[in-house]
């Protein structure tokens, strides 16, 4: 888990303040945030108003739903419409597989009443509230974005909520003899934004991007140079926003997206609640020499999670 000093090298910026009444406070918030992603692909987010007792269900059900057998919790999975389980170790960055667990629901997964109450089924309930509180902050944030970059297109415009997740991810050792702390390895998410709501041990490193060329940010690129990872723990209140490869495809060469990965202590379990955004999929994204719609570029670079769509 990283000091209060080694998180304090991400910028943070108050939600409030991105909210605010006063112009000159709300674009001085915007104008922070978006340096911030500019400079390192991510901003520490406070005063966001979440209730903790909103969180705190979402976690309470997690533990529920994933301490039980993983045939069990991908059978229920399975019962519930734009749900995803992902069992431990089965996916894989360049050969090294991610060692988590992974439900997701796409904010459609809410829609549909389930008859049989079930670890799975209450812990869909207890996110659907969260989902909607990082909806309305994803707009929030997104406008922020625009606000000084000025896109041709408002990036509001070119997002909805039916291409939004909420992924509780668990972390755990389930055999006694491992003891690599390395949870997932060093990467860049196929998203706009991500919000990472972390335990209290934390784990989330950003890679330090300051003093790397803006061409040549690809995590193995990013691995190669030697770049320092930064441990990120939130404070109370506080979650940490990343920028996603689609951003920078979105935004141009002058937006960084985050390099990251995920550590934990030896033997330790618990879970980051993570939201996560992709744009409309017929946008068009990339450079003139390689334009394509957002869903083509998943589906060539991410067929594990986007082959299908």
């Amino acid at each position: 888990m990283g000091s209060i000093e080694d998180s304090s090298l991400i910028p943070s910026v108050s939600y409030a303040d991105l909210v605010a009444d006063d112009t000159a406070a709300r674009e001085l918030a915007s104008d922070t945030f978006v340096q911030a992603l500019k400079t390192y692909g991510a901003c520490r987010v406070r005063d966001h108003g979440i209730s903790q007792v909103v969180m705190e269900n979402c976690l309470e059900k997690s533990w529920a739903f994933f301490n039980r057998d993983p045939d069990v919790k991908f059978t229920e999975a399975s019962t519930i419409p734009g749900a995803r389980y992902v069992p431990f170790g089965s996916e894989k960055i360049r050969g090294e597989a991610h060692l988590d667990e992974t439900m997701e629901f796409q904010h459609a997964a809410y829609e549909s009443p389930l008859s049989v109450p079930s670890p799975v089924s209450e812990l869909r309930n207890a996110c659907g509230p969260f989902h909607e509180e990082c909806n309305r902050i994803h707009a929030t944030l997104l406008n922020a974005i625009s606000s000084p970059i000025k896109p041709s297109r408002p990036l509001t415009s070119i997002h909805s909520p039916q291409n939004t997740y909420l992924a509780p991810y668990f972390y755990h050792f389930p055999d006694p003899d491992d003891k690599e702390t390395l949870r997932v390895p060093p990467h860049i998410d196929p998203t706009t934004l991500l919000f990472n709501f972390q335990d209290s041990l934390g784990g989330l490193k950003v890679a330090d991007l300051t003093q790397l060329s803006r061409k040549r940010l690809s995590a193995h690129a990013v691995s190669e140079a030697g770049a320092r990872f930064i441990p990120v723990s939130c404070q109370p209140g506080e979650f940490l926003v990343l920028a996603g490869s689609l951003l920078r495809k979105l935004l141009g060469e002058e937006m960084k997206h985050s390099v990251h990965c995920v550590e934990r202590p030896v033997g330790s379990s618990g879970f980051h609640l993570n939201y996560w955004t992709i744009p409309d999929l017929d946008t068009v994204c990339g450079t003139q020499e390689r334009e394509e719609t957002v869903g083509d570029y998943l589906a060539r670079v991410f067929p594990a999670a986007f082959g299908g769509v």
